[in-house]
């Protein structure tokens, strides 16, 4: 891992990054295998997350025996889970065996994350010893992604805290000029959590608003959990269908 230097009046924080992988996806089977540049897509994650000056240790979390022996095979950490419903399920499995303070549950399927964005999302756990649960949001630039029911909205207070995620435009009506002077976010999903609060999270019940949106985070917010969100300006591709990789190789290709 990197030589990040915590802060001499702050106790060192132990943190791990969990990386939840699956085989089976509707949409595109077997993507954490799709070969990019001739490395399985999971490799090209879990090596960005070794990279993070502020995990001391990367595993992938997974309940497919191809994935587990892939991960194997480039050398890297990884753990059988049973089947899970989503991943932050699988992450919150692999967790309760640790012992460590802080989880970054990294998705498999960001094959362009940087190293830089895990730390971004990690450090205000030294700053601010009251938060519990961080992640990332990125600035929408387009009436198109801000009308997308796909594209995850985020609003926060002035103290960076999430008040509301959604997939609806929000907030309000904005047109392609209103856009490029109000701030209209889009949530990037990597989340970082105090272990305790990560298991805590995974014995409660699903909320009524999680439900209607589609989204597990609002579970936090619901049970009066506050989410802290830090802007990043590092574009990422989430790959849910082929075309998703391509689009990563003709960005990795001239980068």
């Amino acid at each position: 891992m990197g030589k990040f230097k915590y802060p001499q009046k702050d106790k060192r924080l132990q943190s791990v990054g969990i990386i939840p992988a699956r085989y089976a996806s509707s949409r595109f089977e077997g993507k954490a295998l799709a070969d990019l540049f001739g490395k399985p897509m999971v490799q090209h994650v879990y090596e960005s997350a070794c990279r993070a000056e502020t995990l001391d240790k990367v595993i992938v979390a997974t309940d497919d025996r191809r994935i587990y022996e892939a991960v194997i095979r480039f050398g890297g950490n990884v753990e059988m889970t049973g089947e899970c419903e989503t991943g932050t399920e699988r992450v919150a499995v692999v967790a309760e065996r640790l012992t460590c303070d802080i989880i970054a549950n990294i998705q498999g399927d960001e094959p362009l994350l940087k190293p830089e964005q895990i730390d971004l999302m990690l450090r205000p756990f030294l700053n601010k010893p009251d938060v519990q649960v961080c992640t990332l949001k990125q600035r929408v630039k387009t009436v198109l992604d801000y009308r997308d029911i796909n594209v995850v909205k985020v609003v926060t207070n002035l103290h960076g805290d999430a008040l509301y995620f959604s997939r609806a435009a929000m907030p309000g009506k904005i047109s392609e000029t209103e856009l490029h002077k109000f701030p209209v976010y889009r949530h990037v999903g990597l989340y970082a959590y105090r272990r305790e609060q990560l298991l805590a999270f995974a014995n409660w019940s699903r909320t009524p608003y999680e439900l209607a949106e589609g989204l597990e985070q609002l579970r936090f917010l619901e049970n009066g959990v506050p989410i802290h969100v830090v802007e990043t300006d590092t574009p990422l591709i989430g790959v849910d269908v082929p075309a998703d990789l391509e689009r990563v190789k003709q960005i990795l290709k001239t980068s």
